[in-house]
């Protein structure tokens, strides 16, 4: 039995839709992924909210359809909303882009100041 095909794409609107998505696991990814079920005259779909800024979209489908494919559904995501792996996605974090910069920052001078010390010897006293 073959896991069933979803397709992600683009909408005439400039929304994001997917479909196909039937089971419980498949429709908690999506959710995960920041997706919403609709039900309406075109049956059960799953979009991206409306107010979701245009640079994220593409960002948010692409995480969808590889968190899919790595529970082994077949998935359609439309080029338009394909985001390259390789490609630096620390400008999504936004504001705590910084924060989390900082923190590993300061947890590898932490690490690297923790293996340069040498242990301080206990002095004897007679």
């Amino acid at each position: 039995m073959s896991a069933p095909h979803i397709t992600i794409a683009a909408d005439p609107l400039g929304g994001v839709c997917a479909e196909g998505a039937r089971d419980v696991l498949s429709a908690g990814l999506l959710r995960h992924a920041g997706f919403e079920q609709i039900e309406d005259r075109y049956g059960l779909r799953w979009r991206l909210h409306s107010t979701t800024p245009e640079r994220h979209r593409a960002a948010m489908s692409t995480h969808a359809a590889q968190m899919l494919r790595a529970a082994r559904y077949e998935v359609a995501l439309d080029s338009a909303l394909y985001v390259d792996d390789s490609a630096d996605a620390s400008h999504l974090l936004g504001p705590h882009a910084t924060a989390t910069a900082a923190r590993t920052s300061l947890a590898a001078n932490a690490t690297a100041a923790a293996v340069s010390t040498p242990p301080a010897r206990a002095s004897r006293t007679r």
